[in-house]
Order: C-alpha cells, then sequence, then structure tokens
C-alpha cells in the first residue's frame, strides 16, 4: 500500500472510529441521563430503540448511496452531521431534546457500517476479508472502550453507597443527591465533537477513493493494470435477484439474534451499577472486564475470524458462514448461566439472591460469573466478521454496501425490539437480570431455528458468485486488447 492511501486510510478509520463512538458515550451514563431529565428505563427504552430504527433506516440509504457515488462524499457528510449534533448534546434540558439529538446522530452514524465494510472490500484481499473485519472489530471496541472511559470519567456517584432495592427510588436518590455532576454526561459529546469537526476537514483534503472489486480474487489480476476500470454498479433491478440467493435471505432476515444483545447492550451499564451495585470503575468490574476482553476480544474478534478466513483458504467456501453459525448457538449455554448467576455485592449473593456466600465463596463465584459472560462473548464476537464476509462473499461487489445496509437495518429492527422490551420490562419487574435471561433463551431458540438451513445453502449460492466473477475477469481481459488497438 502507497504511503498517500495510509494515510488517507489512517485519516478515514480515525473518523469512522470517533463517530462510531457515539452510543459509548451514551449507554454508561444512562442512570445520570435518566436523573438529570427526570425520566426512567421506559422512556430511555424509547429514546435507544428510536435511535436504533433511524439508524437502521438511514443505513439502508447511505449502503445503497455506497455502491452508487464517491464514499469521499458519504463519509464528509457524515464527519460534518455528528460533529455539530455532539456539541449540541451540550444544550440538551428536555426529553424532547434529547430524542431530536440522538435521531440526527442515528443518521450520522448510519454511514459507519456500510463504508467501512465497502472500503475494506476494496483494499483487502479477498483471502483475508474475517481478519480484516476483526481488525476493525478491534478498533470499534477499543475506541468504545475509551469513549466509556471518557464518559464515565465525569461520573462519581457512589453506587455501592446508595441502600435502596428499588430501581426508580435509587434514580430519584441520585437526581436528589447528586444535582451539581448531573450535567457532566453532555461533556464527553462536547469534547468529541469538536475533535471530529476537526478530522472531517483533514479528511476532504488527503482521503484517496479506492478502485472497487480491486481485491477480489478472480479480479486481482486483471486489475494490476491500471487502464482497466470496474464500472459496475448497482441498480434498482438488482434487489429482485439478489433474494433469489437463499443464502442472503437466512442471512439478512435473522433479527431474533440481536434482541437479547441489543437488550444487554442498552442496558448493561444500569444493569452493573443498580442490580449488581458496583461502580463500573470497582475492581470486580475491572476484573470481569479483562475476562471479556481477553476472551471476547482476542480469541473471539481474532482466533475464530482467523479460523473462518483458514476454512476457506482450505477450499471450503462456506467455512467462514458454518463457523459464524457454530458461535451463534455456542453463545447461548454460556449466556444464559452466566446471567443466572447474577451476583448482588451488598448482600453477597447469587442466582437471583437464591445463594448466600462469604467472601471467599464470592470471589470464587464471582471468577465463574466472569468467565461464563467472557466465554459466551468471545462466541458472539466469532460471528461478526465471519457474518459480513460470509454477506459479501454471497454477493456481488457492485451490490455489497446495500446488502450490509440490508442486513444492518434488520438488526437495527432486533436491537430497537430489545431495547423497547428491555425498558418496560424491567420498568415493570425491578430485574435487569431476569429480563436479560429469558431474553436469551426465548430469542435464542428462534435465532437457532433461522441460521441452521445456512448449512445447507450456503455451498452453492458461493460457487455461483465465484464462477460468475470469473466470466467477469474473462470478459474485461477480452474487453482491454481491442481498446489498446
Amino acid at each position: 500500500m502507497k504511503k498517500k492511501e495510509l494515510i488517507s486510510l489512517f485519516f478515514f478509520l480515525s473518523l469512522i472510529l470517533i463517530i462510531a463512538m457515539d452510543s459509548a458515550l451514551f449507554l454508561p451514563n444512562e442512570v445520570l441521563i435518566a436523573a438529570d431529565l427526570g425520566i426512567y428505563f421506559d422512556a430511555l427504552g424509547i429514546i435507544i430503540s428510536t435511535y436504533t430504527i433511524v439508524n437502521g433506516i438511514s443505513i439502508l440509504i447511505f449502503g445503497y448511496l455506497a455502491d452508487r457515488i464517491e464514499r469521499k462524499k458519504i463519509l464528509i457528510l457524515a464527519g460534518v452531521l455528528w460533529s455539530l449534533t455532539a456539541v449540541l448534546h451540550i444544550f440538551v434540558e428536555e426529553f424532547w431534546q434529547l430524542v431530536l439529538v440522538r435521531i440526527v446522530a442515528a443518521i450520522a452514524v448510519s454511514v459507519t457500517t456500510p463504508l467501512v465494510i465497502s472500503y475494506f472490500a476494496d483494499i483487502i484481499s479477498s483471502d483475508s476479508r474475517s481478519k480484516s473485519f476483526a481488525f476493525w472489530g478491534l478498533l470499534t471496541n477499543i475506541g468504545s472502550l475509551v469513549a466509556g472511559i471518557l464518559a464515565l470519567a465525569f461520573n462519581i456517584i457512589d453506587f455501592e453507597a446508595i441502600a435502596i432495592e428499588d430501581i426508580s427510588d435509587k434514580i430519584d436518590f441520585i437526581a436528589l443527591t447528586y444535582p451539581d455532576i448531573l450535567y457532566t454526561w453532555r461533556l464527553p459529546y462536547f469534547y468529541l465533537g469538536v475533535v471530529a469537526l476537526v478530522f472531517t476537514i483533514i479528511n476532504y483534503f488527503v482521503i484517496v477513493e479506492p478502485k472497487r472489486a480491486a481485491k477480489e480474487k478472480q479480479l486481482e489480476e486483471v486489475f494490476s493494470d491500471e487502464k482497466i476500470q470496474y464500472s459496475y454498479k448497482i441498480k434498482l433491478s438488482d434487489l429482485k435477484f439478489i433474494f433469489k440467493r437463499k443464502s442472503n435471505f437466512f442471512l439478512i432476515f435473522n433479527f431474533f439474534d440481536v434482541i437479547a444483545s441489543g437488550l444487554v447492550l442498552a442496558y448493561i451499564f444500569p444493569y452493573i451499577q443498580l442490580e449488581i451495585g458496583v461502580s463500573v470503575i470497582d475492581f470486580k468490574v475491572i476484573i470481569l472486564f479483562l475476562f471479556i476482553i481477553v476472551l471476547g476480544l482476542i480469541v473471539g474478534q481474532f482466533w475464530l475470524a482467523h479460523l473462518g478466513d483458514r476454512k476457506v483458504k482450505r477450499g471450503d467456501l462456506s467455512g467462514r458462514l458454518k463457523v459464524a453459525v457454530v458461535c451463534s448457538i455456542l453463545n447461548l449455554p454460556f449466556f444464559l448461566f452466566g446471567f443466572a448467576m447474577t451476583p448482588n455485592v451488598a448482600n453477597s449473593t447469587f442466582f437471583f439472591g437464591n445463594l448466600l456466600v462469604n467472601d471467599i465463596g464470592f470471589w470464587i463465584l464471582w471468577l465463574i460469573y466472569c468467565a461464563f459472560l467472557g466465554v459466551g462473548l468471545a462466541f458472539t464476537m466469532g460471528i461478526g466478521p465471519n457474518y459480513y464476509s460470509s454477506l459479501i462473499d454471497v454477493n456481488f461487489p457492485e451490490n455489497r454496501g446495500t446488502m450490509v445496509a440490508i442486513g444492518a437495518f434488520i438488526d437495527s429492527i432486533g436491537r430497537a425490539l430489545g431495547a423497547v422490551i428491555g425498558g418496560f420490562v424491567v420498568t415493570l419487574t425491578g430485574s435487569f437480570s431476569a429480563t436479560i435471561f429469558w431474553s436469551f433463551l426465548i430469542f435464542g431458540i428462534f435465532s437457532t431455528c433461522l441460521w441452521i438451513p445456512l448449512f445447507f445453502t450456503a455451498k452453492k449460492d458461493y460457487l455461483e458468485i465465484n464462477e460468475a466473477m470469473k466470466n467477469r475477469a474473462s470478459s474485461l481481459k477480452k474487453i482491454q486488447p481491442e481498446e489498446s488497438q
């Protein structure tokens, strides 16, 4: 890769990464936001689900545009939109204002997924796609951790000192006890918004647009000649053919797979703060995050992504998809047992308060609890890189941004359902752990039923795309000599 391209890639990914931090700035401070605006988790569920749905709808639009127009223009638009919206968070005083800025932020964030997937597909060899998406997954997770730390840096509430059982009463107590720090959830948005605006200006001058399909295995040799251009672009008429490939249907429309994970993502910080009863910077939680980072990110994000790539290189064209399906099934028992163990630090209990233990017993069970959640996350993190690689493999280059966008849109419906269901159920029952446990059990069963058919449809679809791309390469080779005469 040339120096100019490396510089372009650095600033491209830096801006995308900042924009992608959006949710990680919001979620850790949900309790602070609720106390500041006088709302509860049913209202927060509406905000999160609205954000998710708007994000999904916008992904459809930008995914299609990513296959039609220069990606630099889309990136600059997203950078300007998000940076200005992030700065405007500082002026939020009412619930409706928060809903409005979150909607605009969702539109800007929607650019990131189709843009990165499309960009990587054109600069990374097709043999290493899962690893490249795993690398991006690692960057986004590190970015989320950094954003979470930044968000929590201003939050000095001592959750362990709040000796109140009812979740709504805890929020009221925080609003009365910490009135001078409630506003601090806005500050991380303001600071990152300014940084994003600077990176947007830099990207306007340095970003380089990669040649579409330049890294396809069947076309790499053809594109070694700079004179040859790949002119395929998506057409509306393509959409009716896309869903004739059965793998596309089962890959894209399985929104059950993300309902439970969307619920967990929406309420993981209130779950830790209000139900487990510890601050996110407590030593116990740091140990939990270490298990999650080591097992989830390293094992799941990289080893399982590498496993998918290795299976494809050995001739199993549907190898990545098989890894994704197996991971989606195996994460369930670990998550179910982990959330069934849910501890309460103040009472030294596990299993929904049914098991009382001493200090030594608590630490032993805490480590087991962390290990189960870490392994469950490892399998979950193994799905993404292999899923996106599989979605790319069963579609033509000109359709990929659109297909990734449709998949992300359907996922947004699932995550939004998770946020809404979780918000109302938690408000009614007062239990995050029970809500999470039953959502994994119920929706996990439905999800598995839609994953399994991919074992039988994938190979045929891969072979069809592979053969068509070879034919395109042959056609381009024939055209070029004629033009040079």
